[in-house]
């Protein structure tokens, strides 16, 4: 149809410039040339390239409605400029199904319903001072150590991003990486009338890979990193963040886990293994299975604000801890089964123990499956079910999510 319709519009141009046609003689190839003059790689650029994304899901919930469809998708545009300068720029649009003619920007709740959006917006160059490091400077995602306190949620319809400057140096196999996060917003400030101003913090910090080797017990590797808070004089504290993730492998049993304080004195803690089951491959049809269980701890005075943090699925499905697990006195408890019936599925069961006396949830029990497939060798099918109890009522559900999705 594109196509079509650039030859339809470049036949009319040639027809409505006679004069100027006969005068370039080539007028088709002239005008077909003006039109796609902005499709072109921008002079200077040693390649370009295209790529993105696309999804659709529905949510199922015993306590609501049966269809609740959200649709994503995004184009990424990169450019190489030369072997050390390049930039990528990401277009997002997403929207719920049923708002297209009403709340077309701002349903009742507040949330945007439809929208586009420049999602990610940054360059970089390697080298630019003489000293092998490479400098970032924009927006885009970003994560540091395992997200549970800055992190980019790819389930969200728009994921969380980061706009500011980053370093990184691999310095003699440490991989120093520090970065600068410009006025992330926290809190809005009431100012009477019924105004508000949008507190906001900048965040700085730095975080580096090192590697601990042991005769004994294997190698274990580390990835500290330390993340202050600065208010820009407002209401707001400053603080920090001082944490680090660990994983290692022992007796060949892998594991992994992060650790993390903050300024006032709190700390959280999180802990994963992950157990071959040779077992399950006796069972017809079952391959690759493998038992992890976890658990996460965070102090009455440790909190991660805002939506700062990763939050999808880190205690179910069913996204009860709407601020990750590092928050308010949290304590979760888990196992999941990972299983795979063909070469073409994998699945999980989980199980989840979760308490948060803060929210009122003490000894909240979940239950999940999932399993995903490739059609047609390029299209993602992913069913996700999970199943809640508890002794407050309103977090008893059952939710089935139907995900589809096209990587291209």
């Amino acid at each position: 149809m594109k196509v079509h319709m650039i030859t339809l519009a470049a036949l009319a141009a040639a027809s409505l410039s006679a004069q100027g046609v006969a005068q370039e003689g080539d007028n088709l190839q002239r005008a077909l040339a003006d039109l796609n003059d902005g499709l072109t790689v921008p002079a200077g650029s040693s390649s370009f390239d295209i790529s993105g994304d696309a999804r659709t899901r529905n949510l199922w919930t015993s306590s609501g409605a049966s269809k609740d469809i959200d649709a994503r998708a995004r184009l990424n545009f990169l450019f190489n400029v030369n072997e050390q300068v390049g930039a990528n720029v990401s277009v997002l649009g997403f929207e719920d199904w049923g708002t297209q003619a009403n709340d077309k920007f701002f349903a009742a709740d507040g949330d945007t319903r439809i929208d586009t959006r420049i999602d990610q917006a940054y360059f970089w160059s390697s080298d630019v001072f003489g000293d092998g490091g490479t400098i970032t400077i924009g927006r885009k995602y970003f994560t540091v150590g395992s997200g549970r306190i800055i992190g980019s949620d790819d389930w969200d319809q728009a994921p969380m991003v980061n706009t500011g400057i980053w370093y990184e140096h691999e310095a003699g196999g440490l991989n120093v990486e520090a970065f600068f996060l410009n006025s992330q917003i926290e809190a809005d400030i009431p100012i009477g009338g019924g105004f508000v101003i949008p507190a906001r913090n900048d965040y700085m910090g730095v975080t580096f890979d090192w590697t601990l080797e042991t005769e004994g017990a294997g190698n274990f590797n580390f990835s500290p990193y330390l993340i202050s808070e600065r208010d820009n004089g407002l209401t707001l504290e400053d603080g920090w963040f001082l944490g680090t993730t660990i994983d290692g492998e022992v007796g060949g049993l892998g594991w992994d886990a992060e650790w993390a304080t903050q300024d006032n004195g709190g700390s959280a803690l999180a802990l994963s293994t992950t157990i071959g089951l040779d077992a399950l491959e006796s069972i017809p049809g079952v391959e690759d299975g493998g038992l992890t269980l976890a658990l996460t701890s965070a102090d009455d005075d440790f909190n991660v604000g805002g939506d700062m943090a990763v939050r999808h699925a880190v205690a179910g499905l069913a996204d009860i801890l709407v601020n990750g697990v590092w928050t308010w006195d949290t304590d979760t408890l888990s196992a999941h089964l990972d299983f795979s019936p063909s070469e073409t599925w994998n699945g999980r069961i989980s199980y989840w123990d979760i308490d948060n006396p803060t929210m009122a949830l003490t000894d909240l029990n979940e239950w999940d499956f999932q399993v995903g497939t490739t059609l047609a060798g390029a299209v993602d099918l992913w069913l996700g079910w999970a199943h809640t109890s508890t002794d407050n009522a309103p977090f008893d559900d059952d939710i089935i999510w139907v995900t589809v999705g096209l990587d291209f």
